[in-house]
């Protein structure tokens, strides 16, 4: 049901042991053709049972807490993962290699996905970390904020999150707020719309000209996908965060690099 859950299975060998998949899932290739069950906080029930499903793979959510005691009390075992942050991401990965009988698989993917992590780390070390905003909504603003795999990822790849000192991972936070502390750096993932412009360039961020971020053309447009769905691309992920905030270090990004995967 989950996609970090899909791409986690590629990894480890082990699409050819699903079924079904999540209305939400696209990749990978070889099991997106399979037959849809529904949205992650609503199961289809019957349609599960019908394809002789014994394993749900989902994400954690208060809002398919009924539909996943459902699904146990008639037999299936229900593992949901909470991918929001790098420790979570690592910990579902171990959760799903167990699932399949893929443990050591499973271990020499972190290991990579760690490896790689480091080295992108290693690159930023002595630089200026220019201040991050991310927004991840508008109308009102909503960001990310501490104990969010972005925040992670923004100060992995070299910067400061302006929303460090936030009472929860994604906080809403107010204009006012924003214009005092002045971010270098804007990453605006808060149109989800398939037609939405991707690349550099203000936006709703062109009002205010004194910011450093829109004076000094740093503001980015990016989808969602590339950057707010944690999972086993966060090297990916993280390098082009690095991208945007140390393109010195870690070469431009290209509008192309910014619209859907």
């Amino acid at each position: 049901m989950a996609p970090a859950a899909a791409e986690m299975l590629e990894a480890i060998g082990a699409t050819g042991s699903v079924v079904g998949i999540g209305d939400y899932v696209e990749e990978p290739a070889a099991i997106s053709g399979l037959p849809r069950i529904g949205a992650y906080d609503s199961p289809n029930v019957e349609r599960v049972l019908e394809l002789g499903a014994d394993l749900l793979i989902t994400t954690s959510a208060e809002a398919a807490a009924t539909s996943h005691r459902r699904l146990e009390s008639l037999g299936l075992r229900v593992l949901a993962l909470d991918t929001s942050t790098y420790d979570g991401v690592f910990a579902s990965l171990s959760r799903v290699g167990d699932a399949v009988g893929r443990a050591e698989e499973a271990e020499s993917v972190a290991r990579r996905i760690r490896a790689a992590l480091e080295s992108i780390g290693r690159r930023v070390e002595g630089l200026a970390r220019p201040n991050v905003l991310f927004v991840v909504g508008r109308d009102p603003v909503y960001v990310a904020g501490p104990g969010s795999h972005i925040d992670e990822m923004i100060a992995l790849a070299g910067g400061v999150n302006l929303a460090h000192d936030a009472g929860s991972p994604y906080p809403r936070m107010s204009m006012e707020s924003i214009l005092e502390r002045m971010p270098d750096v804007i990453v605006d993932t808060s149109d989800n719309s398939p037609d939405a412009p991707r690349g550099r360039h203000a936006g709703a961020w062109a009002q205010w000209e004194f910011l450093p971020a829109v004076r000094d053309g740093r503001v980015y447009q990016v989808d969602p996908e590339r950057l707010v769905i944690p999972g086993i691309r966060l090297p990916e992920m993280t390098e082009l965060m690095g991208r945007l905030i140390h393109p010195e270090v870690f070469g431009d990004v290209a509008d192309a690099d910014l619209g859907p995967r």
